[in-house]
Order: C-alpha cells, then sequence, then structure tokens
C-alpha cells in the first residue's frame, strides 16, 4: 500500500511537472532554434552530447549549442529551462540593433534597471507585465520594497499577504556592462547578456528528488 501511495504521488509531481513546462513553452520565448519549455530536437540532443558541461545540479544538464550560447535542460524530459546568449565586445550600434529587435519581438519592456538590465515578464498566458503592473505591485507591497535595487530583488521582496495578481511565469533580460544609452563622444564597446528563462521550470527541475 505505501508503495502504492509513493507511485500515485510520484506520477501526479511528474504530471505536474511536465505541465507547467507545457505552459511555458506555448509563451513561445527563446532564440537562435532554442524555446523554453521546449523539448530538444533530435540535432540538437545529438549537440548536447556533444558540447555538455559539468553541472552542479544531477536534474540539469547544460551544453555549449556555439561558443556563446549556453543551454540549460532538464535531464528527465530534455526540455529547456534557461537560455544564455553572450555578446562579446560589441559595438554600441549593435547593442542598440539587439535592444531594437527585442523590442520588436516582446514590444515595450517591463521595466529597466540603471540603464543596464532590461526585462520583460510574461504570466502563464503569454501576457506581458506593464510597468505599470509593477508600479500597482510596488504600491502594495510598500516600504519592504524599497531596498530593492533590481527587479529580481523586488520581486523576491514581495510579502506573502500580497493580494496584487503577480505570477511570472517567464523572464526575457538583457543585461550590459555598458549604459544602452550612452552619451559619452567615444562610447565602449559593450558586453551583454541575454537571458530567456523560467524561474518556476528552475525551481521544479532542481528540488525534483
Amino acid at each position: 500500500m505505501k508503495r502504492l501511495i509513493a507511485s500515485i504521488v510520484l506520477f501526479a509531481g511528474l504530471n505536474l511537472q511536465a505541465g507547467v513546462f507545457e505552459d511555458v513553452e506555448k509563451i513561445n520565448k527563446g532564440t537562435d532554434g532554442y524555446i523554453v519549455g521546449k523539448a530538444l530536437s533530435d540535432d540538437q540532443k545529438v549537440l548536447m552530447e556533444k558540447n555538455g558541461l559539468q553541472s552542479d545540479n544531477p536534474n540539469v544538464r547544460k551544453f555549449l549549442a556555439n561558443d556563446n550560447l549556453l543551454i540549460a535542460v532538464n535531464t528527465g524530459n530534455n526540455r529547456v529551462l534557461a537560455i544564455n546568449k553572450r555578446y562579446d565586445r560589441i559595438d554600441p550600434s549593435v547593442l542598440k540593433s539587439v535592444i531594437s529587435e527585442l523590442i520588436h519581438e516582446h514590444e515595450e519592456p517591463t521595466a529597466m534597471a540603471h540603464e543596464k538590465i532590461v526585462y520583460w515578464i510574461f504570466d502563464a498566458d503569454g501576457r506581458k507585465f506593464t510597468e505599470d503592473d509593477l508600479k500597482k505591485w510596488k504600491e502594495k507591497i510598500g516600504k519592504k520594497s524599497s531596498g530593492a535595487t533590481t527587479l529580481a530583488d523586488f520581486v523576491a521582496n514581495g510579502p506573502d499577504d500580497s493580494k496584487v495578481e503577480f505570477n511570472p511565469y517567464l523572464s526575457v533580460k538583457l543585461s550590459s556592462d555598458q549604459p544602452f544609452m550612452t552619451k559619452q563622444k567615444e562610447p565602449k564597446e559593450a558586453n551583454a547578456y541575454l537571458m530567456i528563462s523560467s524561474d518556476k521550470l528552475i525551481t521544479a527541475t532542481t528540488t525534483a528528488k
């Protein structure tokens, strides 16, 4: 009987996890042929086996899709958890082009921090949270959020009793070591990083037993 109950619980957990992956996949966000929540294709699996990297968690596999593209995958279902694309020493005009493409694809960002980080955050239905959504949520959480320096800190510091619906499923984040809107006479080359990920999938994967 105990084994039967354990099997039922495990089966239910797997179904719940699969459902979250499918929900995130429907949001349809990714780059270079990889979609967060979606299972790898056969060719991508071959690449994973060839270019695999060491992972700190047995439930996560990492590999280089190319020199600048890192993919994290759930080992149980081969679905994508996160995509990290690196832009090394790019001209300011190229950085502006990257931002322009992201805005064209995702519309206006949810928030910007320090002129070096920009976010797009989506709910389970693929609806993008707006800056007004965050402002309303911030009004509810009050002083507890006042010390947040980034959007990630802001979300993490939200109180459990907040009644404002803020349930992010997926985020797109671009960060740069140079300001996006520089006023320098001789603007410097930038190193930028694009991260497309789902904290829900990462949490479900890394905490699985």
